[in-house]
């Protein structure tokens, strides 16, 4: 998979320890994003990859969950009396933490494991979400001057502040997510079928 990172599940006591501040990381306290500390997983329900890096000081998670139902939209009818049966999803990169110890920067840490998510994603779910790959930052949590400076420099761009949260977009995958949506309904036009994932799998070798 990677020099750099390897697959893990938001079970895997490698993981939950880099989460928790527990084990090899005993008095580290937990993430800050961590809401309950010491239970058996952290992602949450949803799809997930989560990723430990080779040398064990920095741990990944990307989910893809329903969120909350917006206003007048979602699952409920909210203000506008109207209900939306479409539920809403967003894709997160929602834990990443690097122990001093680990051998390698924060950026270079996220750009790896940014690239790895894609592919892995793809493979383990056939097709990348329709949304775009996003995180966000506590600033209040984090003691950087620059909050989320290491997401900048690995390419991620700002979107907003909301509340005390930094929130960047990811850099777009190898394979313009666009033109494979746009490949989707070449079957309505022509007699040539697409397989998405092999084409999405195809573009990310030829970026390689």
């Amino acid at each position: 998979m990677s020099d750099v990172w390897r697959m893990s599940s938001s079970s895997d006591r490698a993981a939950l320890d880099l989460v928790d501040g527990l084990g090899r990381w005993s008095g580290c306290g937990p993430h800050y994003s961590r809401r309950t500390p010491g239970s058996r997983t952290f992602t949450g329900i949803g799809q997930e990859v989560v990723l430990v890096s080779t040398d064990g000081a920095a741990v990944w998670a990307v989910v893809r969950q329903k969120t909350p139902s917006a206003r007048g939209t979602g699952i409920g009818p909210g203000r506008s009396g109207v209900k939306d049966p479409r539920p809403r999803f967003v894709w997160r990169n929602m834990v990443f933490r690097r122990m001093p110890e680990c051998r390698w920067s924060a950026s270079d840490l996220i750009s790896f494991a940014t690239a790895v998510t894609y592919r892995t994603w793809l493979e383990k779910y056939g097709a990348l979400p329709e949304e775009r790959l996003r995180t966000e930052v506590a600033i209040g949590s984090v003691k950087s001057r620059n909050p989320g400076y290491c997401y900048k420099v690995a390419g991620y761009v700002k979107d907003r502040v909301v509340r005390g949260k930094l929130y960047l977009w990811a850099p777009l995958p190898p394979a313009p997510i666009e033109q494979v949506r746009a490949l989707d309904i070449a079957p309505q036009r022509t007699a040539v079928r697409v397989d998405r994932a092999a084409v999405q799998l195809e573009m990310f070798a030829r970026a390689a």
